[in-house]
């Protein structure tokens, strides 16, 4: 392998005319130091040129390359550059570049001198060339690599380091150099010209062998169509016959299909006609309801209105009148009313209004809360909310918010915990690649080795003209040289050798037959190359079809499994997910249907509910007003002395009981009044006279005490005042009665409603447990059609997935195809093209024994018709040939075993190559999986984490909602707002009843008069609208009458039964086309064919006769010609392939070497990857020409998206990138030399991509080392960047370009150790 050693450098650009700089190049690394415009790139400038005879960019005029004469004061500068390189068979070289820069006044002129290229060998110096254009060519294949390069990529100038983000043209024309694909391409033109010329000398028989072919061909194919007509007419004679007989049974069919159909088709057209009256009268209604008033009464009643209207209208007008006054009177009378009613009026307006805005506050707040369930699915608060219910909600809405945050706390470290887990899994697979990987490369390195040394013993084994037959024939020889000095002038021996002659020439004759076959032989292995490359490709493919398959099998096995179950196969993965999607969504509905019943269920039940609670808090309200009224009646009269202190409703009856009975008394007493008068009259006369009392007829002459006091007692009873005393007692009984009487209806309500309420009471409780059941069913009906929700939405998330895998399943079926054809057809067993070459050299060595064994006979016979004195003189000489021949072949004995161990060991080596690939390719697959994973785990977990964070501040948002609302309703509370309210209301209560009163009566006497003005005004109007009520009420019945029609129609189902019957007539009709079809296109079918066999049978008996014959006259001429025409277009073929496989193989290497540096080397997220794609493409290149080019681009990848990288880059990827492909190129074309230097790497780098790219070279200078030609040159001024490549590693000194006093550059050597310090 090539390196370089040393460069000496004088007079070019900022480096001095009179003292050389030198500088040494280490292995595996050289590093350059200096401030910018010391002259470190003048360094790559002069490695450039003296290997490549390239001038650096925009140096090619005014000798900008080479020193300025004016800063040494001198006419011209001479400027040499020494570089001393071992090539790649180790000889140690010396090349020289001189320049001369001459000034003459305005004018410079550049001048390239003779240089040298000298060898040194064994202490000698030999120069090979001092010619400027040899050097340039022998300099790059010594070094073993190409001029491009040299140019592009080991010794890129910096100002062209960007090169690979050039435009396509000037990428394509890099490329095409670095790939020396003119060379090739100029080699296969010269090939195909080749070929022309001999096409020419073949081209005259050719076309009378193509004309006799063409008629051969034109019999076989008459005789072939021959027979093939008369065997496709008589198919398609029965063919017709059969469809002629299926055409007429379907002909039967369709006419009785259709004859049922019209029979139901009457019953549609009824029906349709019925509709459409039915649509009419609709019509008709819907137009006089808009503009009549309709009328309740009957329809006599409205024709006599309608006959008697005249005496209506004076009527009207007389009551009218009446009315008018009336509102007069209560008119004054609310005046009055107002005026008290104003000044509590603008009391009661504030009050009233801070009452208004506590209700909406009350029903915002219930509002609120029936939105936050229904928002936060909490179930039972749907209807009518007391004050109970919402403090359990608050309380219950409180937990719902702190169980948020915490299942939001413990899902975030859950999915930290499963991110983790599945990342580690991710770090230990890709550690266990990368130690697979940097196994194989070691290996392939090795197996590089190998090769190159098997090149190196296979060529001196090649040098060898020596073998066993050469042996052989030397000491057949000698005996032969011994028996031939016995007798030399024997003419039977001269006869022997002549026989040998003879018979070796035959051999040889055999040996070249069989090498020409050989050759044969390889062209066709070559030709079925292609077909055995294609079918490895479709193997290839195959495999990445079923790994990207497995990587989908176990990325989705989980979600798949969860959906479908675990017995789903990829095969039938499609039809699985599809029926289980359909089970999913028929169990959606069927959920949701259920929740949805019990929802209207539920509503239902709250309806109810609140009507019931409004019945009982309306019942209560009354209860409780009427045991006011009651109370207040029972207060207001006497009672008897024996009641109870406290006054009681159930004390009602009683007392109304107790007044009666006083009542009926004094009725009784008054009654009696006029009786007792006269009574007591004469019992005062006899007691006056008589001394008596006239009831017990006792005296009471001598007791004046008692005769008192009976007097006494007589006078009071006929006393008037005791009368009037009966008569008040009687109005105040009565008014008393009358009271008690007029709440009589209110006792009864009361005791109505106490008997109520229990069961309303015993209602309300049923209701709440029933809707609380319900509640909670529906609770777990959400929950089940949750989870089922969620398991749908996971099954249409994976819809995307399954169709990837039924695709791969399919692909994988089509590979499988194109291999079993493949196989097919390369199924002839054909050596392969190293058992061929075997055999060719095995041939070739045996031919070329011969012809030594035929030449020495040949001379032998010579020999012995010359001189036999010279007998003794040859003798001597075969036997130094024999002692030469022998150590040869020992020698050759050596080189094979070395050779066959080197290629059990290579062998050995692809082995462990191979191995290490399938586990690569079985690594990636759980790489590819395990992301996957994880990515799906990132997102779903993201995806629940903002679900339950949104459900959180939902719940947050709608409690700080509520409390607001909460506090405002309480602060109302604490003022003693509803207590002010009633107060004001009570002063106020009797005015607005007055005045509610008259304005009633006003409004109905309003209303009263409005209707006589309307209706005296608009008795046209009524006329017309009793008259439309009678049209009116005609239109319905009739509709009506209507409606049973068409009812009665539509249940016989016509139409369906029509509608079936005429798709039945239509399918069969289709059918019956088809038929048709099918005949008529075998009736043309046949008739063509019936022409088409005349013309062919008289064409052939007129012109084809005989052809057979003469066209096997005309090609035995001419094969043998184009047999070797043929060979020659394999052969241009299979260069062509050879060069395409070489340049696929290539561009792989690259992309994958430069896909390995990328990743390890940038820092960023936005590109995955960078790529260089080659598209191959063919143009025209002459008359009939075509040739296939090449266009590159360099495009980045980020996940499945491709880009051109071109212009979408930022400066610092665009100098990495350049970096990056300058490395993968100079691996992939520099093999024979390890050499590549960086200009200022870091440019438009960040620091952290700066840090990655010397990790990155300390990582390939590591894996490297080995290599003994390895040379990195670096050339910088950022020392932190060497310092993060742990140069010291590789390295123990570095150099330094600076200025001297004279601004010339100088090159010193420094440790180290002083980038580290």
């Amino acid at each position: 392998m090539s390196k370089i050693e040393k460069m000496s450098i004088l007079g070019v650009r900022s480096f001095g005319p009179r003292h050389p700089e030198a500088i040494a190049f280490n292995t595996p690394l050289t590093l350059i130091v200096g401030y910018n415009g010391s002259g470190k790139t003048t360094i790559i400038e002069c490695l450039k040129y003296a290997t490549t005879g390239e001038l650096p960019p925009n140096s090619k005029v005014n000798g900008a390359f080479i020193h300025d004469p004016n800063l040494v004061g001198e006419k011209d500068v001479q400027a040499q550059i020494k570089l001393s390189f071992r090539s790649t068979v180790g000889e140690s070289f010396v090349v020289t570049r001189n320049m001369q820069l001459v000034v003459k006044k305005a004018k410079r002129t550049q001048n390239a001198l003779e240089g040298s290229l000298l060898l040194r060998a064994n202490g000698n110096r030999q120069v090979l060339s001092t010619k400027v254009l040899e050097l340039d060519k022998l300099v790059p294949e010594k070094l073993g690599v190409s001029p491009a390069v040299l140019d592009a990529v080991i010794f890129c100038h910096q100002d062209e380091s960007l090169w690979p983000m050039a435009p396509p043209s000037e990428l394509k024309k890099r490329f095409d150099e670095i790939f020396e694909a003119q060379k090739y391409a100029k080699v296969i033109e010269n090939l195909k010209h080749l070929r022309k010329q001999k096409g020419e000398e073949l081209r005259i028989l050719k076309v009378q062998e193509a004309q006799d072919k063409e008629n051969k061909e034109r019999a076989d194919k008459v005789d072939r169509e021959l027979n093939k007509l008369t065997r496709e007419i008589q198919e398609a004679r029965d063919k017709c016959n059969e469809l002629l007989d299926q055409i007429e049974d379907e002909d039967v069919r369709i006419k009785q299909k259709w004859e049922q159909a019209n029979s139901f088709l009457r019953i549609v057209n009824e029906l349709q006609t019925k509709q459409e009256k039915l649509e009419y009268k609709e019509d008709a209604i819907a137009e006089l309801r808009e503009r009549i008033e309709e009328s309740t009464e009957s329809d006599e009643y409205l024709r006599d209105v309608l006959n008697q209207y005249e005496q209506t209208v004076e009527r009207m007008n007389s009551d009218r009148d009446q009315k008018v006054a009336q509102f007069g009177n209560l008119q004054t009378e609310l005046k009055t009313a107002r005026a008290k009613h104003t000044a509590k009026a603008e009391e009661q307006g504030k009050h009233q209004s801070d009452k208004d805005k506590y209700d909406r506050q009350l029903v915002s707040q219930r509002q609120m809360i029936q939105e936050a369930a229904e928002k936060h699915e909490i179930r039972g608060y749907d209807g009518g909310l007391d004050d109970q219910e919402i403090n359990a909600f608050y309380e219950r809405i409180q937990k719902i918010l702190q169980g948020t945050k915490w299942d939001l706390e413990r899902l975030q470290r859950d999915n930290a915990a499963e991110l983790d887990t599945k990342s580690a899994i991710i770090t230990e697979l890709e550690s266990r690649k990368a130690s697979r990987i940097r196994d194989r490369k070691t290996s392939s390195q090795r197996v590089a080795t190998l090769q190159r040394d098997i090149t190196k013993l296979q060529g001196e084994l090649n040098n060898l003209d020596v073998d066993e037959g050469a042996e052989a024939v030397l000491r057949t020889e000698m005996e032969g040289l011994e028996s031939k000095i016995k007798a030399a002038k024997a003419d039977n021996k001269v006869a022997e050798l002549d026989s040998q002659i003879t018979e070796l020439n035959n051999e040889v004759l055999t040996l070249e037959a069989q090498g020409a076959k050989l050759s044969r032989e390889l062209v066709e292995c070559t030709n079925l190359a292609s077909e055995r490359a294609q079918l490895e490709l479709r193997k290839k493919q195959l495999m990445e079809r079923k790994r990207e398959l497995d990587i989908l099998k176990n990325t989705f096995n989980q979600q798949l499994t969860y959906v479908v179950g675990r017995d789903w196969t990829p095969e039938t993965i499609e039809s699985d997910f599809q029926k289980a999607l359909r089970r999913l969504s028929d169990r959606l509905s069927e959920l949701r249907k259920a929740k949805d019943s019990t929802q209207q269920e539920l509503k239902q039940v709250e309806y109810k509910l609140t009507t019931a609670r409004e019945k009982q808090t309306k019942s209560v309200k009354e209860r409780d007003n009427c045991n006011r009224v009651v109370l207040e009646a029972l207060k207001k009269v006497p009672r008897p002395d024996d009641m109870p202190a406290t006054v009681s409703v159930d004390d009602y009856t009683e007392t109304v009981e107790w007044t009666e009975k006083e009542l009926k008394d004094i009725d009784a007493d008054l009654e009696l009044a006029g009786g007792w008068t006269k009574y007591f009259t004469r019992a005062k006369d006899k007691a006056e006279k008589k001394h008596k009392c006239m009831l017990c007829e006792r005296s009471v002459d001598g007791d004046k005490e008692a005769k008192a006091k009976l007097l006494k007692n007589i006078e009071e009873k006929l006393n008037l005042q005791n009368k009037d005393k009966l008569l008040k007692d009687q109005a105040e009984i009565s008014r008393d009665l009358g009271t008690l009487r007029s709440v009589r209806a209110k006792y009864e309500t009361y005791g109505r409603l106490c008997k109520e309420l229990p069961s309303m009471a015993e209602e309300i409780t049923a209701l709440t447990s029933q809707k609380e059941k319900l509640v909670r069913l529906l609770e777990d009906q959400d929950g089940t059609f949750k989870v089922a929700e969620e398991k749908r939405n996971a099954a249409d998330v994976m819809s995307k997935s399954v169709l990837k895998i039924a695709q791969a399943v399919k692909d994988i079926a089509d590979c499988e195809r194109h291999i079993e054809r493949s196989q097919q057809n390369s199924s002839i067993q054909v050596r392969s093209a190293d058992e061929i070459n075997d055999d060719q050299t095995t041939c070739a060595e045996q031919l070329r024994v011969a012809q030594a064994k035929l030449t020495k006979l040949t001379t032998e016979r010579q020999r012995l018709k010359d001189l036999a004195a010279r007998l003794d003189v040859e003798r001597l000489e075969l036997k130094h040939k024999i002692t030469e021949a022998v150590q040869k072949l020992e020698h050759k004995k050596r080189l094979q075993d070395m050779i066959k161990n080197h290629k059990e060991e290579k062998s050995q080596l692809r082995k462990n190559m191979q191995d290490i690939d399938k586990e690569v390719e079985g690594i990636d697959p759980e790489i590819a999986s395990a992301r996957a994973a994880l990515e799906e785990s990132r997102k779903q977990g993201r995806a629940r984490e903002q679900r339950i964070a949104e459900k959180r501040d939902g719940i947050a948002t709608t409690v700080s909602e509520l409390k607001m609302i909460n506090r405002e309703i309480q602060d109302y509370l604490d003022r003693g707002g509803p207590a002010n309210l009633a107060s004001n209301q009570r002063a106020i209560a009797s005015l607005e009843s007055t005045i509610a009163t008259l304005e009633r009566d006003m409004k109905d006497l309003t209303i009263q008069i409005n209707k006589l003005n309307k209706e005296i005004d608009n008795s046209d109007a009524k006329r017309r609208n009793i008259a439309d009520n009678l049209t009116y009420r005609k239109n319905l019945r009739e509709r009506d009458a209507l409606e049973e029609e068409i009812e009665e129609l539509e249940s016989r189902n016509a139409q369906e039964d029509y509608d079936r019957l005429v798709k039945e007539a239509h399918y069969l009709e289709s059918r019956r086309g088809k038929l048709n079809a099918d005949r008529q296109r075998l009736m043309g079918s046949m008739s063509t064919k019936d022409e088409q066999f005349a013309r062919l049978n008289e064409e052939y008996e007129i012109e084809l006769k005989g052809a057979r014959a003469r066209y096997k006259e005309s090609h035995i001429k001419v094969e043998t010609t184009k047999a070797a025409i043929e060979d020659l277009a394999r052969g241009t073929m299979a260069l062509d392939h050879a060069i395409m496989q070489y340049h696929s193989l290539k561009m792989e290497e690259i992309n994958r070497t430069i896909g390995e540096l990328w990743q390890s080397t940038y820092q960023g997220t936005d590109i995955d990857t960078i790529q260089i794609r080659s598209d191959m493409e063919s143009t025209a290149s002459g008359a009939a020409k075509t040739r296939r080019v090449f266009n590159y681009r360099v495009y980045m990848i980020k996940g499945d998206t491709e880009m051109d990288m071109r212009g979408r880059c930022s400066a610092g990827q665009k100098v990495l990138a350049c970096i990056i492909i300058r490395l993968a190129l100079a691996e992939s074309f520099g093999a024979n030399c390890g050499l590549i230097a960086l200009d200022e790497p870091t440019t438009n780098l960040d620091s952290d991509n700066i840090r990655s790219l010397a990790e990155s070279l300390h990582a390939i200078i590591k894996a490297r080392r080995s290599q003994n030609n390895l040379q990195l040159v670096v050339i910088t001024h950022d020392e932190e960047f060497l310092k993060h490549m742990q140069c010291s590693d590789f390295c123990d000194d570095f150099f330094r370009v600076k200025r001297d006093e004279n601004q010339n550059s100088v090159i010193t050597r420094e440790n180290i150790t002083r980038i580290s310090e």
